[in-house]
């Protein structure tokens, strides 16, 4: 006899509960995001199909934001520092599903930004320097996870710029340096594209020969 799923008429039940109660005032909207959040989680534990793991984390993510905002008093501002890790995080389970190198980009990417929005957001003084490094170290883990072995050189090539510009950075923010920093990056920028534009084209015909 063919087995029959139920998933999704349980799953509209329980949102149609969990609105009800909502209206009826026992639950904040941000607590029925966290609720929902949660629900989508065990679902995916049961199920074990990506859409579930991708909405519950995200719900979460929100609600947790809203949740803190709304009970803690703080001069901080979070939110853009856990929507990132959480797009970063649901990128790399996604990576992990279909081996897209797209994902992993978000997926690196997204928390080295979210991080230093953090860390901006903390500090009184000039941490651009800071952002430079985490990109670094977000390009290096792409590199070690998928490009390396595909023989791909531009991500490490790239965290080792960033790392450049990273120090250049704060010996400028430490007065260390006082030539002037920023027409010479202007200058470095085109110049550094250029490179790895070149750098690109030749590794491709290289691999085509």
């Amino acid at each position: 006899m063919e087995r029959k799923d139920y998933t999704l008429g349980v799953v509209l039940i329980f949102i149609g509960v969990m609105f009800f109660l909502l209206n009826l005032n026992v639950l904040t909207f941000n607590w029925l995001l966290l609720i929902l959040g949660v629900a989508l989680l065990i679902a995916y534990g049961f199920k074990r199909q990506t859409g579930y793991l991708a909405a519950g984390l995200i719900l979460l993510g929100i609600s947790i934001v809203s949740i803190i905002d709304e009970y803690t008093f703080t001069n901080v501002n979070i939110k853009g520092f856990v929507f990132l890790w959480i797009i970063g995080i649901v990128s790399l389970v996604m990576y992990s599903r279909h081996k897209t190198r797209g994902y992993l980009v978000f997926g690196c990417l997204l928390p080295a930004i979210g991080t230093y929005t953090l860390i901006d957001e903390m500090s009184y003084g000039d941490t651009a320097w800071v952002l430079f490094l985490f990109l670094a170290i977000a390009l290096y883990i792409m590199y070690a996870l998928e490009y390396k072995k595909l023989g791909i050189d531009w991500p490490r090539s790239l965290s080792i710029i960033m790392i450049v510009l990273s120090a250049l950075f704060l010996l400028s923010s430490k007065t260390v340096i006082k030539f002037k920093f920023w027409k010479f990056i202007s200058y470095l920028w085109p110049i550094l594209l250029i490179v790895i534009g070149g750098r690109i084209i030749y590794n491709m015909n290289k691999t085509n020969e």
